[in-house]
């Protein structure tokens, strides 16, 4: 990232152990990618394939091969036009494409008789039996089921249907390995590539959904689900070679080593719950393109600071203020963060985001100086990811040291969960942090786990109470006893209490006479950019003792 002379983005991208997650969706991206490129090659193959049909079998056969290859051709198209929709390129290429196939359709049976003789010295060719052109017929009408039922979303069925035509090819391969002679499933060679190519694109396609995403998976149930699938294909090609050994009838063997490795796809599909497969959740379709628009976004810094302030409740002062990400995106403009910061979590991508809004926002509170802002502590919402990535709290260290940042004026916001799923590592670097001279803070306290044991070994000096229990105060008796045992235990620990989300005068009062120590809501101020705050710090009167006087804020 631009500011600092650590690279987080690619060193955590590339090397820690916090991004597998990131990895794993960028290689589903990747895959993904391909569907149109494998349909495109399918296609062409069809076009090269369709005038080698052979003519000498009979006319019913070569209609039912040439509507095949239209099968082939349809889904290859369906496929490109889905990911290229509604541009020229992909209209003209679907006119041209179809086009051609009709032509070549037409011009090669109303050539029967002339076209005959040209095929005579391609002898391999013309030993497609009725058997193969069967084999071919089958494998397409298998692909356009496997199509529809992924257009209707019967994802697993699909991939079922899908992996048969794919290791059909497989099958005339091995017995050709074990010289059986026109054993059974084999193909055209042509048709048989095009074939695999088509439904290949259409697997890459739903590559995200179960099962084929749970093969991908960085723990131990990928690791077995991959082991087992390897076994399954050992044992169906030692089944084939045990048929030949024993002498029994060698057409049988390619029936068996089908039936095995079709049973591998039965396996994936229906018994990889058996391991809990939940380890690592898995992105919509949807949320992986937008995951690549926000890893875009992070590289090409599209990303602003906003700033609410946080006040002092007995004196009125501006204390502190939070530092909070917006992201400008070019044709959608202003993305929630709600939106985007989930995506970011799960991803892995939160990583850099985080380091850029700590570089960013430790930059921009350095520069103030004078006034007011000048002793003004930012707080930034760090991740526990960010918090467990090697290296962090040497990041934070290399970031006070190059923007001059006093480090008592930063404050890091960890959730809950961060401190309840607090590993030696992180212990390791809160510590470290401390001796830096961070201050630390409690976010969403109550919200998570609630977990008191964590609390006694910590070394925290702000605990805010979230939201939620402020929006039902006062009025709500058990909201009212739930803020009340927050802010007693935080004072008992010696924590300083901020009360965010305060957006009346009833909520300010009450938490006020609860002994909260600061406060932070629209009642007082919107968040706003740097220089709105400026202005805002310097147009507002001095607050009255007591905190009493009507309090400003600013419209974002």
């Amino acid at each position: 990232m631009a500011g600092s002379s650590i690279d987080w983005f690619n060193e955590s991208i590339q090397g820690y152990t916090t991004q597998r997650q990131y990895m794993r969706h960028r290689f589903l991206r990747t895959v993904q990618k391909q569907s149109p490129w494998l349909a495109l090659a399918s296609v062409l193959t069809i076009l090269l394939g369709l005038s080698l049909i052979p003519l000498q079998v009979a006319f019913e056969m070569n209609l039912l091969q040439t509507l095949g290859s239209f099968i082939f051709a349809a889904v290859s198209l369906r496929v490109v036009f889905e990911y290229w929709r509604w541009s020229l390129m992909t209209r003209l290429l679907l006119s041209v494409v179809l086009f051609w196939f009709f032509v070549q359709a037409y011009w090669l049976y109303s050539s029967h008789e002339s076209y005959a003789p040209l095929l005579s010295n391609h002898r391999i060719l013309l030993q497609a039996s009725h058997g193969k052109i069967v084999s071919d017929v089958v494998m397409s009408f298998l692909v356009m089921i496997g199509y529809l039922l992924c257009h209707f979303r019967f994802n697993r069925v699909s991939q079922t249907v899908l992996c048969v035509p794919i290791l059909m090819p497989v099958t005339g391969l091995l017995a050709h390995a074990y010289q059986i002679p026109d054993a059974y499933g084999q193909l055209s060679i042509l048709f048989a590539v095009a074939g695999v190519l088509c439904a290949m694109s259409l697997i890459a396609k739903q590559v995200l959904q179960t099962p084929l995403s749970y093969l991908l998976l960085l723990d131990e149930t990928g690791q077995h689900l991959r082991w087992l699938i390897a076994l399954m294909f050992l044992c169906a090609i030692t089944l084939g070679s045990i048929v030949i050994f024993f002498g029994n009838d060698p057409r049988v063997t390619p029936l068996i080593i089908t039936l095995g490795l079709n049973s591998i796809v039965v396996i994936i599909t229906f018994n990889y719950y058996r391991k809990g497969v939940v380890h690592e959740q898995v992105l919509p379709p949807e949320g992986l393109m937008f995951a690549s628009e926000l890893e875009a976004a992070i590289a090409n810094e599209e990303f602003y600071l906003d700033y609410q302030p946080q006040m002092d409740f007995a004196s009125g002062q501006l204390v502190g203020v939070e530092a909070l990400i917006r992201w400008q995106h070019p044709a959608l403009g202003i993305v929630p963060p709600a939106k985007f910061i989930s995506v970011a979590e799960l991803t892995g991508l939160i990583v850099p985001m985080g380091a850029w809004v700590l570089q960013k926002a430790c930059a921009e509170v350095a520069t103030w100086k004078s006034g007011p802002l000048s002793n003004a502590k930012v707080s930034v919402n760090v991740s526990p990811l960010q918090l467990k990535s090697p290296g962090f709290h040497d990041y934070v260290s290399q970031v006070l040291k190059e923007t001059g940042l006093a480090a008592d004026r930063l404050v890091i916001e960890l959730t809950e969960s961060a401190f309840v799923h607090t590993d030696k590592k992180s212990s390791e670097s809160l510590d470290a942090l401390k001796r830096l001279g961070v201050k630390l803070a409690i976010d969403d306290f109550g919200t998570g786990y609630s977990c008191l044991a964590y609390l006694q070994d910590i070394p925290c000096d702000f605990l805010k109470v979230d939201r939620s229990f402020v929006h039902d105060v006062p009025g709500k008796s058990r909201s009212e006893a739930v803020t009340s045992a927050i802010v007693v235990l935080g004072k008992n620990l010696q924590y300083q209490i901020l009360a965010e989300g305060v957006e009346t005068e009833a909520q300010a009062e009450y938490l006020k006479g609860l002994g909260c120590d600061l406060v932070q809501g629209y009642l007082y101020a919107y968040p706003m950019s740097e220089a709105a705050l400026h202005d805002w710090v310097n147009t507002r009167p001095p607050p009255a003792t007591g905190f009493d006087a009507e309090p400003l804020s600013y419209a974002a």
